[in-house]
């Protein structure tokens, strides 16, 4: 039985959410009866409009489901969660609809999960329909042959290591299959690739651990609230994103640290949605730079350097947020392309996701526009105190802009593709950063600070 030719559901619920219902979620009970091997839900409401935060004046509901273990933070009973992107998916024994996780139907009180991220004028009215049993067939998921070629990149300095951190695929609203991604991601040149799906880890068992030939894998998630995005890597569970108070949000940020995890704010700036949690700590980096520069990333790196500038001290760092690899005209310019933003690491001789996490936690990175480069490179003169040492390669041109937090930058053009430079830091500056910026005042790659006492 295909999921079009459905007979009469087993059971439909429905209701109303108004205004002051808006990004709260629900949790609709529901009864699963002995026996059962595979459920099918659908969903459908009045005056739909898609998630983009520029669109208003209708309903955008989001949905995801728990099973008879309960709808406590951290419980194994989460099966999944697709925003607004699925008006229907599958729970078999044996398969589900990506990112629903499969396994045994187990009979008693299951919840589905909406989301009101948006209520129109005239309220959202909501109908979801449940089968039991309707026999879908798995579907067969397409063969996928793989790229092949692989570009030709200048070399990075010795032990560094250059990817991606941020990318969606069918596990939530992206359009391909985590091995088009991840072999997308090799043919760009990358070396790791950060998996970052909405309020998901299913995807990362699909994505295995990289390696052969293939980037590594940094497994991730990308914990969405309705008060703003974070990621972690480096962790292999959900994280509560149903709660969008503040409190609540820096509460599980710092429990995701504190496992291992590493975290940072995503993209905050305007439509990216931005970061709403005023005050928020316990993570360790922050997304300046989310897809092409030109999108909005300057209010992003407005708002690390107002951290930076109270001495707090969190990292930076970027990645593309691509989400298709299909059907677009990805040569556009503001294309979310693999590897713009490339985030470069150093790792030394030992290249593992454990290496990876620890350079970015400690901010042992820089970022730049594509896997091209160009490349940064700001470190403390080893011979003489208060002063740094720069090296840019494949910048000629480009404005080199040192920035501290006591006096206004220091700029010099680049001269050639590979270029050294040292600069003495002025006094009583408590960090100093460095980015390059090119004729018509984009920027195109920038570092890590490094603080006073480093210096």
């Amino acid at each position: 039985m295909s999921a079009e030719k459905l007979p009469k559901s087993d059971l439909v619920l429905h209701g109303h959410f108004g205004k002051d219902h808006e990004r709260r979620y629900a949790h609709v009970p529901f009864d699963v009866p002995a026996g059962r091997r595979q459920i099918h839900i659908r969903y459908s409401y009045n005056d739909q409009i898609d998630s983009d935060p520029t669109l208003g004046g209708g309903n955008t509901l989001d949905v995801g489901l728990f099973d008879e273990r309960g709808i406590a933070e951290s419980s194994p009973g989460f099966r999944g969660w697709s925003g607004s992107e699925k008006m229907a998916f599958t729970i078999d024994e044996t398969w589900a609809t990506p990112p629903y996780r499969k396994g045994k139907i187990e009979a008693g009180r299951w919840h589905v999960l909406l989301g009101p991220y948006k209520v129109g004028p005239r309220g959202c009215d909501w109908k979801v329909e449940i089968w039991f049993d309707p026999g879908i067939p798995a579907p067969k998921y397409p063969y996928f042959a793989g790229v092949g070629h692989v570009v030709s990149l200048p070399s990075a300095r010795a032990g560094w290591i250059r990817g991606d951190l941020h990318c969606h695929t069918l596990y939530s609203d992206g359009d391909s299959w985590p091995i088009e991604m991840l072999d997308s991601a090799s043919a760009a040149g990358l070396d790791f690739l950060g998996v970052t799906d909405h309020n998901n880890v299913g995807h990362q068992l699909a994505y295995g651990p990289g390696g052969n030939g293939l980037p590594i894998v940094i497994p991730g998630i990308e914990v969405t609230t309705y008060g703003g995005h974070w990621n972690a890597w480096g962790t292999d569970r959900w994280w509560e994103f149903r709660e969008p108070n503040a409190k609540a949000v820096e509460r599980t940020i710092r429990a995701a640290a504190e496992s291992g995890a590493v975290v940072s704010i995503c993209h905050p700036k305007p439509f990216g949605p931005p970061w709403e949690y005023e005050g928020v700590s316990g993570f360790h980096a922050v997304e300046v730079w989310n897809g092409p520069w030109a999108q909005q990333n300057v209010a992003s790196l407005a708002f690390w350097e107002s951290l930076l500038r109270r001495g707090q001290r969190y990292a930076v760092l970027g990645g593309s947020d691509t989400h298709y690899l299909h059907g677009r005209d990805l040569a556009a310019r503001d294309a979310d392309l693999l590897g713009t933003p490339t985030t470069w690491v150093h790792v030394g001789d030992r290249r593992s996701v454990a290496t990876i996490l620890e350079a970015l936690r400690l901010g042992r990175s820089f970022v730049s526009e594509s896997p091209r480069g160009p490349q940064l490179y700001l470190e403390a003169d080893r011979g003489r105190a208060g002063r740094v040492s720069i090296q840019v390669r494949d910048g000629a041109g480009a404005r080199l802009e040192l920035l501290t937090d006591v006096a206004p930058p220091v700029a010099r053009v680049v001269v050639g593709d590979a270029w050294d430079v040292a600069f003495d830091v002025p006094g009583g500056a408590g960090y100093v950063r460095a980015q390059l910026v090119s004729a018509d005042g984009v920027v195109r790659a920038l570092t890590n600070p490094v603080w006073a006492e480093h210096l």
